[in-house]
């Protein structure tokens, strides 16, 4: 019996991204999937550079912020790619590995908390995925027929404790947007990074090199939206774009949604509610396909 979750909302949704919040809120509540904020948290941290830079310090921050949801006994539920990469790695390394945990233990001690490895730690995906796909089919009022869709899944979606099992989260993120009623688009460079790590070294690499040419791939398979699991994919798309066509006169005007907002759309919420009226591509074309308003 699903007891819940402990929501890690990351550095970003609640603050730079409503849209994602209030969509995701939406869609656990008309599901009935139970949920609880962590409070207390701190950035995940960052998988990337801080993991680079000082792995002792990423993974201690990361096991601070997995005993908040160890103490609300609760499996940790993420709605970004990155935040999942980094709780994901740290919790399964300090399970394994005892020195490491008695390491970042004793320096947890200092402020009073302890990693004790007793939760997991689930992607957005992974958890309205293994909710049923029938549930949410039901749930469907506004089927998104006619849209065609080219997913987005991100680099750390693929994180699994298997390596044979590095692609079946993003076939869960195919199968969530199938049921929709939208129409998935294929296109040749789904594995493609968006580029965003690469922009704070090398940003002519980041939009031209990599951003620019996924764009190009998606467009040219005649998507008319990007749908992404992670509001970092989420920033480059959009922000990108703009970067694109003001730097390099690159201009594709595609509009990008997260998967809970594309979920939260053909449950029949109102796009004022779930926050799509703030996108800075608007997704007016996608509306007026399923005949939504307001």
């Amino acid at each position: 019996m699903l007891t819940g979750y402990a929501m890690f909302w990351s550095c970003w949704i609640e603050t730079r991204f409503p849209n994602i919040e209030a969509s995701t809120r939406k869609v656990l509540e008309k599901l009935g999937i139970p949920y609880r904020d962590m409070e207390g948290t701190s950035c995940c941290p960052e998988p990337f550079y801080t993991g680079l830079l000082d792995r002792e310090l990423w993974l201690t921050m990361a096991a601070r912020n997995l005993s908040i949801a160890e103490g609300m006994g609760l499996p940790v539920l993420t709605m970004c790619n990155g935040c999942y990469e980094t709780l994901f790695e740290a919790n399964e390394h300090l399970k394994e590995n005892p020195e490491a945990k008695e390491r970042v233990n004793k320096e947890l001690s200092k402020i009073g908390r302890r990693f004790q490895g007793t939760i997991e730690v689930k992607h957005l995906i992974e958890a309205l995925y293994e909710h049923g796909l029938d549930r949410i089919r039901q749930a469907v009022v506004k089927p998104l027929t006619g849209v065609k869709i080219a997913v987005h899944p991100g680099c750390h979606l693929y994180r699994s404790k298997k390596p044979e099992d590095w692609y079946v989260k993003a076939q869960m993120f195919k199968e969530l947007v199938a049921v929709t009623g939208a129409e998935l688009v294929d296109y040749k460079l789904e594995r493609l990074c968006c580029g965003f790590p690469q922009r704070s070294f090398d940003e002519e690499l980041s939009l031209k090199e990599t951003l620019n040419l996924k764009l190009s791939s998606i467009v040219e398979a005649g998507a008319d939206v990007v749908a992404v699991a992670c509001p970092t994919c989420y920033l480059q798309f959009e922000v990108g774009q703009a970067d694109l066509k003001s730097k390099l006169g690159a201009e594709y005007n595609l509009p990008v949604i997260y998967i809970a907002e594309l979920i939260a759309l053909a449950f029949g919420y109102k796009p004022g509610e779930i926050g799509l009226d703030i996108h800075r591509i608007p997704l007016t074309k996608i509306l007026e396909k399923v005949g939504v308003t307001g």
